[in-house]
């Protein structure tokens, strides 16, 4: 037995990983400043322009199951360079649209199957076979990614008055495919025994892992963990539906009516594009250290962390219902700066939450699944955030539906209760 070398190469998929969900989600949630161009170019309602982004999640949930299924039958490096070219072609298309069809075609079909194929599910599935002991650690990390996502806000905004919505999707999909494609081809591998390695870098030439022995995930329910779990045996158990109400509530509605309609919001109450825009950004700045402080749920558990974000979420989209002016500043700061650590806490704990729960060789597609619900979620929060603003004329209902369903989104991880199937490693050492 040796010890691995300077770098474990987990870690440069984790690198990789923070990569691909900066870039690629950025090209997703740049909408939400494009968002109020095509509504000044176009004069369509905010419901249906807002479409574009629910089609975008609606085809990127059902491509979900599709996603895990092909990273562990055909491998993760053609999945994910399969969807950064669709990715790439979807936005540079978007940059030539002029009606709501052509949108919903290149942004919401094309970028959304490309997106879900270089996305959280292959890169979930890759990290669970690369790391067991520090796997909170390697998604935490991996979800810290999606903060530039958000951080690249004020950049688009400088491009869109600069060069136009039409070349801002463009430079986009140059930049994604330019950088995307030779990482994949040379950092991604599915499993460590490609690299003559096993979970979190130890070279063995028994095939045993150490590190395992060192700080396991205590099994609390042996029948559970003994079972070799396939999607139709996931989805005859609450925790699977759980976990899919989890995903459903806060990445899906939650954040898609937040984040489709954050920046028009700002607008609206008179700050201008680029102050709104580059105070938002802070919520990619702060997502990203919430993701990192999120690996405190490898010691307190997975429930107890996703308490704390969901609290702090709260508390950051009851200041939006409070604002009526740009006279409080303050609160528009304090939205992003809560709600940026909110995500990045609870995304990789109800990641975690679910690779607890579920694990075998077939679970990518229960995962994509779990994905799916959250695109559910997603494709309904943009156009219910457009369709309560056309109706009320107002914002604050579908903030109040924001609140509830983080709440519920907190109480599906503590009914799944992952602590009842393993103990996180802190909390598996013996006492005494």
């Amino acid at each position: 037995m040796k010890k691995r070398g300077i770098i474990f190469h987990g870690w440069l998929i984790v690198a990789a990983g923070m990569v691909a969900h900066s870039l690629g989600y950025g090209a997703r949630y740049s909408f939400s400043v494009i968002f109020p161009a095509l509504l000044e170019e176009f004069q369509w309602p905010r419901d249906i322009t807002a479409v574009m982004l629910s089609v975008h999640m609606l085809v990127y949930g059902l491509v979900a199951p599709v996603a895990g299924g092909l990273a562990d039958r055909v491998g993760p490096r053609k999945t994910m360079a399969l969807g950064t070219l669709l990715l790439a072609l979807g936005l540079a298309l978007s940059g030539r649209g002029s009606e709501p069809w052509h949108f919903y075609t290149s942004f919401g079909v094309l970028s959304g199957a490309g997106l879900c194929l270089i996305g959280s599910v292959p890169f979930t599935i890759v990290l669970k076979n690369w790391f067991e002991r520090k796997r909170g650690v390697a998604l935490s990390l991996m979800f810290s990614g999606t903060g530039g996502a958000f951080g690249c806000y004020p950049v688009v905004a400088f491009l869109i008055n600069s060069l136009g919505w039409r070349h801002t999707f463009v430079i986009e999909a140059i930049v994604l495919a330019g950088i995307m494609l030779p990482l994949i081809i040379l950092i991604i591998r599915y499993h460590p025994r490609e690299k003559g390695l096993v979970s979190d870098g130890i070279l063995d030439a028994t095939g045993e892992s150490p590190t395992t022995e060192k700080e396991p995930m205590r099994i609390i329910d042996e029948a559970w963990t003994a079972i070799d779990w396939t999607l139709p045996k996931a989805v005859k158990t609450s925790r699977f539906w759980l976990l899919c109400l989890s995903t459903f509530s806060v990445w899906g509605i939650v954040m898609h009516i937040i984040v489709a309609h954050h920046v028009a919001f700002a607008i609206d109450l008179g700050y201008s594009q680029i102050y709104a825009s580059s105070v938002l950004s802070l919520l990619g700045i702060l997502f990203a250290c919430g993701a990192l402080v999120g690996v405190i749920s490898d010691r307190i558990g997975r429930e107890p962390t996703m308490t704390i974000g969901t609290i702090i979420g709260i508390s950051g989209i009851a200041a939006l219902t409070l604002m009526r002016d740009t006279s409080h500043p303050w609160m528009l700061y304090y939205f992003a700066i809560a709600l940026g650590i909110s995500l990045g806490v609870t995304s990789p704990t109800i990641v975690a939450s679910a690779t607890d729960i579920f694990q075998g060789p077939r679970v990518g597609t229960i995962i994509g699944s779990i994905w799916f619900s959250f695109a559910i979620g997603g494709s309904i929060g943009p156009w219910l955030g457009g369709w309560i603003f056309e109706f009320t004329d107002s914002y604050l209902v579908a903030f109040m539906v924001a609140i509830a369903l983080h709440a519920v989104a907190c109480a599906a991880i503590w009914w799944a209760a992952p602590r009842k199937v393993r103990l996180v490693p802190v909390r598996s050492r013996p006492r005494g």
